[in-house]
């Protein structure tokens, strides 16, 4: 099974970059891969309300309420998530984003929230799910078991049909940019077992193995 990893770098120097572009290489092959498989691929934005503290706290927060997204979701696709295997299991790629400022700053009011942080996922559905509706479908119907209009102000979702390399990219773009970290800014699920702390680890979040790179 195909995979990809955590890596670490700061986004200063040309090695660094080179990293980065391999990493996403694998990123894109994963995705194109469960598209082959009949899998389904979504872009998701998650918009927060104005969180207190730091960026590296924001940030934490933002992670931990991404995680309590994906451990619901996951309850909807796979009727018992803790022992099903990773390729039974949503896929999530995601990263923190900043905003690129034009010259009409007024158009996105909840982007300014928290320095203007928020987060870009690639949210992949296996084929066989218990879902029986498009994800952005699910997540505007049961938006009252997303904490959507409390910490979560709005989840976007589009489906994303080809130009997956692009779509990676974009998602990426602030940690190519250096602008945020990768080890604070990256975020992929479903995470290994040895990784997960019990602080990290939601309620119903799954005991998963995180896929490898190859």
């Amino acid at each position: 099974m195909r995979g990809y990893h955590r890596g670490k770098w700061s986004t200063t120097s040309n090695t660094d970059q080179h990293q980065i572009g391999f990493t996403l290489n694998g990123y894109t092959q994963l995705v194109t891969d469960r598209i082959k498989q009949g899998w389904s691929c979504y872009l998701v934005t998650i918009l927060f309300q104005q969180l207190p503290g730091s960026q590296p706290t924001i940030t934490s927060r933002m992670k931990q309420e991404i995680q309590r997204v994906y451990s619901t979701l996951i309850t909807r696709v796979h009727r018992k998530p803790r022992t099903a295997s990773p390729d039974e299991l949503p896929v999530l790629i995601g990263a923190m984003d900043l905003p690129v400022y034009k010259s009409d700053r007024s158009s996105s009011p909840l982007v300014r929230f928290n320095g203007g942080l928020h987060f870009h996922a690639l949210i992949l559905i296996p084929d066989r799910s218990r879902l029986r509706e498009p994800l952005q479908d699910h997540f505007q119907t049961c938006a009252h078991l997303y904490g959507i209009d409390g910490t979560i102000s709005k989840i976007d979702v589009r489906p994303v049909m080809d130009g997956y390399e692009r779509v990676v990219d974009y998602v990426f773009k602030t940690i190519k940019r250096g602008r945020v970290s990768y080890d604070e800014g990256v975020l992929i699920l479903p995470r290994a077992r040895d990784e997960l702390t019990s602080k990290d680890m939601p309620p119903d979040f799954p005991l998963a193995d995180r896929l490898a790179p190859t």
